[in-house]
């Protein structure tokens, strides 16, 4: 089982671009693209914390989805 971000999905949810978030956030635009594309092997909790705030996220599990191996 692994993590996957739906940040793409929140964003286009929300008519927001990677560009805007980072300016909302003060976070780098590498590190969004980076969370947006599952590119992060660990995640910086004040990075997380951020992109909850600016998106309006009160509950980490709509940022994120668990997916079984398995159904790879």
């Amino acid at each position: 089982m692994y993590l996957k971000s739906r940040l793409k999905i929140l964003l286009a949810e929300r008519d927001m671009n990677q560009k805007d978030l980072a300016e909302k956030t003060g976070l780098t635009t590498r590190l969004i693209s980076e969370i947006a594309n599952n590119k992060v092997k660990m995640y910086p909790k004040e990075a997380l914390e951020k992109i909850m705030v600016a998106l309006m996220i009160d509950n980490i599990g709509e940022l994120f989805q668990t997916i079984d191996e398995a159904d790879n």
